[in-house]
């Protein structure tokens, strides 16, 4: 953005009448410093000026903060990346800087820090009873940890494009790939046991279009874009091409720039929603705010019923949610676990109630 700049120059008090003239006639030029600036298109596509309607007229609930924690003195949270909800109630977070995982109770209590020398950047991608399913993308390996330690490990595909983006996502009996990358067509795939590609389903487009995490909602495989308010809908043996789930309802102020980018006017892609998690009948998604917690509930068919956030929400711009984890209670209840790493490293634990 280019502005117009005047100089600032020593103001003896007989020059101000003249001031207040030169002031006037630049506003009557259209021409004060803020008016000089070449802003920025606010025109919106016509489903995102849908989804600002949905919005405004859904209601908006505060979550309950449960417990939060930036673990401890000797094993501190530097850079909490993924989360995953346990058995027992424990909830297990991705350190990628401290390549470690950390394990809470269910009262934010910590209890152990797992470290492991072959981990290197882990993301916890799935969980097979009280086993770890963690993937390490440097490594382009998967670890399964159970009992304190890897018990078995896999390769993921070796051949990869240049700055490739990788995502994983692993059920009880199936591991799934999703690799994009520069003058690549993506793809996303399930792995055997030897990391092989047994099934393929390409991904066509511009990677931005498809870059997000993957996650298992039911019977479905969700391929999420953190750039555009729509979800690709697999079915989980890739028999078929994906439904795309249009999210209406998604507000963001950040839509306008995302049109702008889509019509090659700005350079780079705004980040809309850095994680998404299924739970129970809804999608929860990260919906990226300058200060404070967001978190957007859509239905089956990708429609907005509920706003949530948290309580007394601020503006500020050093905020930043990585990762979302939600868990449906046997009252009812939902446990929304958020992993940050800004304004400080930490995960915080929200409750919510759904009232009809």
């Amino acid at each position: 953005m280019q502005a117009c700049t005047f100089p600032r120059p020593l103001v003896h008090s007989s020059a101000r009448p003249f001031l207040f003239l030169l002031a006037v006639s630049l506003l009557l030029a259209g021409c004060l410093p803020s008016s000089c600036r070449r802003e920025e298109s606010r025109a919106l596509f016509p489903s995102d000026s849908l989804s600002r309607q949905v919005a405004e007229a859904t209601a908006v609930d505060t979550l309950q903060l449960a417990w939060r924690t930036t673990g401890t003195e000797t094993h501190p949270l530097e850079y909490p990346r993924t989360l995953l909800f346990g058995e027992r109630g424990r909830l297990y977070a991705s350190d990628v800087e401290r390549n470690s995982l950390f394990v809470f109770g269910e009262d934010g209590r910590f209890v152990e820090e797992m470290v492991a020398e072959a981990f290197d950047v882990p993301y916890l991608v799935g969980r097979r009873g009280d086993t770890l399913v963690v993937f390490n993308p440097r490594e382009q390996r998967l670890d399964f940890w159970a009992g304190g330690r890897i018990a078995s490990s896999r390769p993921t595909p070796q051949d990869l494009p240049r700055a490739p983006l990788q995502f994983v996502a692993a059920s009880d009996d199936a591991v799934f790939f999703k690799l994009l990358g520069e003058d690549f067509e993506g793809y996303v795939a399930r792995l055997d046991a030897d990391g092989n590609l047994t099934k393929r389903v390409a991904l066509p487009g511009p990677s931005w279009r498809h870059a997000g995490m993957l996650r298992l909602w039911g019977d479905t495989l969700v391929s999420l874009s953190g750039y555009r308010a729509v979800a690709d809908l697999f079915p989980t043996d890739l028999s078929a091409l994906p439904d795309t789930l249009a999210l209406v309802g998604f507000d963001s102020p950040m839509l306008a720039r995302s049109r702008s980018f889509a019509l090659g006017n700005v350079g780079e892609p705004p980040l809309l929603s850095p994680a998404a998690a299924p739970a129970g009948a809804f999608l929860f998604a990260l919906n990226m705010r300058p200060g404070w917690l967001q978190i957007d509930v859509f239905d089956r068919q990708g429609r907005l019923v509920r706003r949530l956030t948290q309580p007394d929400p601020s503006f500020g711009q050093n905020f930043y949610p990585r990762d979302l984890a939600v868990r449906h209670r046997p009252d009812g209840a939902y446990e929304l676990a958020v992993a940050l790493t800004d304004p400080a490293p930490r995960v915080d634990l929200y409750v919510w109630k759904e009232v009809p």
